[in-house]
Protein backbone atom coordinates (compact mmCIF):
# COMPACT_ATOMS: atom_id res chain seq x y z
CA UNK A 1 0.00 0.00 0.00
CA UNK A 2 1.27 3.63 -1.40
CA UNK A 3 2.10 5.38 2.50
CA UNK A 4 0.06 9.09 2.09
CA UNK A 5 2.08 12.45 2.97
CA UNK A 6 1.15 12.47 6.74
CA UNK A 7 2.75 8.74 7.30
CA UNK A 8 5.88 9.75 5.54
CA UNK A 9 6.09 13.22 7.46
CA UNK A 10 5.84 11.53 11.19
CA UNK A 11 9.64 10.52 10.45
CA UNK A 12 11.16 13.40 11.48
CA UNK A 13 14.58 14.36 11.56
CA UNK A 14 14.98 13.96 15.33
CA UNK A 15 13.88 10.07 14.70
CA UNK A 16 17.18 9.33 12.56
CA UNK A 17 20.21 12.15 13.88
CA UNK A 18 20.87 14.55 16.47
CA UNK A 19 20.92 18.06 14.79
CA UNK A 20 24.18 19.95 16.25
CA UNK A 21 24.73 24.04 15.17
CA UNK A 22 27.83 26.07 16.05
CA UNK A 23 26.70 29.64 17.40
CA UNK A 24 29.37 32.38 16.39
CA UNK A 25 30.80 34.65 19.48
CA UNK A 26 29.33 38.30 19.18
CA UNK A 27 31.26 41.34 21.21
CA UNK A 28 28.98 43.46 23.45
CA UNK A 29 28.71 46.18 20.23
CA UNK A 30 28.10 43.86 17.82
CA UNK A 31 24.97 42.37 20.02
CA UNK A 32 23.65 45.54 19.26
CA UNK A 33 24.16 45.73 15.57
CA UNK A 34 22.41 43.51 13.00
CA UNK A 35 24.09 39.68 13.13
CA UNK A 36 26.27 38.66 10.31
CA UNK A 37 25.71 36.12 7.56
CA UNK A 38 27.73 33.41 9.49
CA UNK A 39 25.27 33.61 12.41
CA UNK A 40 22.30 32.70 10.16
CA UNK A 41 20.78 28.96 11.64
CA UNK A 42 20.13 26.11 8.93
CA UNK A 43 16.24 25.62 8.02
CA UNK A 44 15.10 22.49 8.49
CA UNK A 45 11.96 23.77 7.06
CA UNK A 46 11.81 21.15 4.12
CA UNK A 47 13.21 18.28 6.37
CA UNK A 48 9.96 19.23 8.64
CA UNK A 49 7.55 19.62 5.12
CA UNK A 50 6.47 22.68 6.41
CA UNK A 51 6.82 26.24 4.41
CA UNK A 52 9.78 28.63 5.49
CA UNK A 53 8.88 32.36 6.24
CA UNK A 54 11.51 33.46 8.48
CA UNK A 55 15.31 33.81 9.11
CA UNK A 56 16.94 33.51 12.61
CA UNK A 57 20.21 34.37 13.41
CA UNK A 58 21.95 33.81 16.81
CA UNK A 59 25.22 34.94 18.79
CA UNK A 60 26.58 34.88 22.01
CA UNK A 61 28.63 35.99 24.49
CA UNK A 62 29.36 35.12 28.27
CA UNK A 63 26.50 37.72 29.57
CA UNK A 64 23.73 37.25 27.09
CA UNK A 65 22.37 35.47 23.95
CA UNK A 66 21.09 37.35 20.79
CA UNK A 67 18.83 36.84 18.16
CA UNK A 68 17.73 38.82 14.77
CA UNK A 69 14.62 37.52 13.31
CA UNK A 70 13.30 38.07 9.61
CA UNK A 71 9.64 37.24 9.41
CA UNK A 72 9.32 37.14 5.08
CA UNK A 73 5.57 38.06 5.39
CA UNK A 74 3.77 41.18 7.27
CA UNK A 75 3.02 41.02 10.54
CA UNK A 76 -0.81 40.78 11.40
CA UNK A 77 -1.67 40.13 15.21
CA UNK A 78 -0.65 39.15 18.68
CA UNK A 79 -2.28 37.68 21.62
CA UNK A 80 -1.69 36.96 24.97
CA UNK A 81 -1.92 33.65 26.54
CA UNK A 82 -3.22 32.41 23.58
CA UNK A 83 0.04 33.51 21.61
CA UNK A 84 -0.22 30.34 19.25
CA UNK A 85 -3.30 31.63 17.80
CA UNK A 86 -1.61 34.95 16.60
CA UNK A 87 2.42 36.47 15.36
CA UNK A 88 4.69 35.36 17.95
CA UNK A 89 8.62 33.52 18.76
CA UNK A 90 9.17 31.14 21.11
CA UNK A 91 12.61 30.30 21.79
CA UNK A 92 13.25 27.07 24.30
CA UNK A 93 16.58 26.75 25.79
CA UNK A 94 18.46 24.30 27.84
CA UNK A 95 21.36 25.46 29.45
CA UNK A 96 22.89 22.02 30.14
CA UNK A 97 21.95 20.23 27.03
CA UNK A 98 20.43 17.28 29.10
CA UNK A 99 19.11 14.72 26.82
CA UNK A 100 18.63 11.62 29.30
CA UNK A 101 15.66 14.25 31.09
CA UNK A 102 12.26 13.79 29.28
CA UNK A 103 10.62 16.54 31.27
CA UNK A 104 11.97 20.40 31.77
CA UNK A 105 14.02 20.40 34.33
CA UNK A 106 15.57 23.91 36.07
CA UNK A 107 17.95 24.60 33.50
CA UNK A 108 15.03 24.52 30.66
CA UNK A 109 13.74 27.93 29.41
CA UNK A 110 10.72 28.58 27.03
CA UNK A 111 10.09 31.98 26.13
CA UNK A 112 7.42 33.76 24.29
CA UNK A 113 7.76 37.00 22.22
CA UNK A 114 5.11 38.84 21.06
CA UNK A 115 6.05 41.54 18.03
CA UNK A 116 3.85 44.44 19.44
CA UNK A 117 3.87 44.65 23.93
CA UNK A 118 0.54 43.14 24.90
CA UNK A 119 -0.20 45.29 27.81
CA UNK A 120 3.08 47.28 27.90
CA UNK A 121 5.06 43.52 27.74
CA UNK A 122 6.51 42.19 24.38
CA UNK A 123 8.05 38.96 26.17
CA UNK A 124 7.85 36.49 28.97
CA UNK A 125 8.81 33.58 30.19
CA UNK A 126 6.43 30.46 30.32
CA UNK A 127 8.12 27.45 31.02
CA UNK A 128 6.16 24.56 32.68
CA UNK A 129 7.69 22.41 34.87
CA UNK A 130 6.50 19.41 35.83
CA UNK A 131 8.48 18.30 39.15
CA UNK A 132 9.96 20.57 42.16
CA UNK A 133 13.48 20.82 39.86
CA UNK A 134 12.64 24.27 38.71
CA UNK A 135 13.60 27.83 38.58
CA UNK A 136 12.15 31.41 39.30
CA UNK A 137 10.37 32.90 36.29
CA UNK A 138 12.59 36.02 34.82
CA UNK A 139 11.76 39.15 34.84
CA UNK A 140 9.84 39.90 31.49
CA UNK A 141 11.23 43.91 31.54
CA UNK A 142 14.75 41.86 31.47
CA UNK A 143 14.03 40.74 27.89
CA UNK A 144 15.07 43.40 25.36
CA UNK A 145 12.85 43.27 22.41
CA UNK A 146 13.46 46.04 19.34
CA UNK A 147 11.15 45.74 16.28
CA UNK A 148 11.10 46.88 12.97
CA UNK A 149 7.76 46.78 10.57
CA UNK A 150 7.60 47.00 6.63
CA UNK A 151 4.82 46.59 4.31
CA UNK A 152 6.11 43.05 3.45
CA UNK A 153 7.60 41.93 6.58
CA UNK A 154 8.99 42.63 9.70
CA UNK A 155 12.57 42.25 11.93
CA UNK A 156 13.07 41.63 15.77
CA UNK A 157 16.44 41.37 18.13
CA UNK A 158 15.85 39.76 20.83
CA UNK A 159 18.21 39.62 24.00
CA UNK A 160 17.84 37.40 26.71
CA UNK A 161 20.77 38.28 29.18
CA UNK A 162 22.32 36.43 31.15
CA UNK A 163 20.25 36.66 34.62
CA UNK A 164 17.26 35.28 32.55
CA UNK A 165 19.02 32.14 31.92
CA UNK A 166 19.28 29.84 34.85
CA UNK A 167 22.71 27.94 34.49
CA UNK A 168 24.06 29.81 31.95
CA UNK A 169 27.55 29.81 32.25
CA UNK A 170 29.69 29.04 28.55
CA UNK A 171 33.14 28.84 30.42
CA UNK A 172 32.07 25.83 31.94
CA UNK A 173 28.85 24.55 29.59
CA UNK A 174 29.96 25.43 25.97
CA UNK A 175 26.76 23.17 24.67
CA UNK A 176 22.85 24.34 25.06
CA UNK A 177 19.97 22.48 23.90
CA UNK A 178 17.50 24.41 21.84
CA UNK A 179 14.90 24.71 19.49
CA UNK A 180 12.13 27.49 17.78
CA UNK A 181 8.51 27.99 17.06
CA UNK A 182 7.57 30.72 14.86
CA UNK A 183 3.84 31.30 14.96
CA UNK A 184 1.92 33.77 12.34
CA UNK A 185 -2.29 34.08 12.79
CA UNK A 186 -4.34 31.65 10.82
CA UNK A 187 -1.16 29.53 9.47
CA UNK A 188 1.33 26.35 10.50
CA UNK A 189 4.37 27.38 12.25
CA UNK A 190 8.40 27.32 11.10
CA UNK A 191 10.16 25.02 14.04
CA UNK A 192 14.32 24.29 13.92
CA UNK A 193 14.95 20.69 14.35
CA UNK A 194 11.63 18.99 15.45
CA UNK A 195 8.11 20.08 15.06
CA UNK A 196 4.96 20.19 17.28
CA UNK A 197 2.73 18.32 14.79
CA UNK A 198 4.32 15.53 16.51
CA UNK A 199 5.79 16.09 19.59
CA UNK A 200 5.18 18.61 22.73
CA UNK A 201 8.54 20.70 22.35
CA UNK A 202 7.78 22.51 25.50
CA UNK A 203 7.92 19.21 27.49
CA UNK A 204 10.44 17.57 25.58
CA UNK A 205 14.02 18.77 25.87
CA UNK A 206 16.01 15.62 25.33
CA UNK A 207 14.46 16.28 21.67
CA UNK A 208 16.36 19.62 21.12
CA UNK A 209 18.84 20.20 18.87
CA UNK A 210 22.21 21.67 20.09
CA UNK A 211 24.19 24.41 19.54
CA UNK A 212 28.03 25.03 20.38
CA UNK A 213 28.56 28.16 21.47
CA UNK A 214 32.06 28.97 19.40
CA UNK A 215 34.91 31.60 20.65
CA UNK A 216 36.29 31.93 16.79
Amino acid sequence: MQQTLDQISSILPSDFFSVEVDIPYVGKREAKDALKKKHLLPSFSGLLYEAAFAKVAAGWNEDLLVFDVTVEIPFEECFFPEYQKGDSIELFIDTRNLKSAGFPTRFCHHFVICPRPIEGVYAREVTSFRTDDRHELCDPERILVKGDFFRSRYFLKIVLPSDCLHGYDPSAFERLGFAYRINRKGEASQHFALSSRYHSIQQQPSLWSTIQLRKT
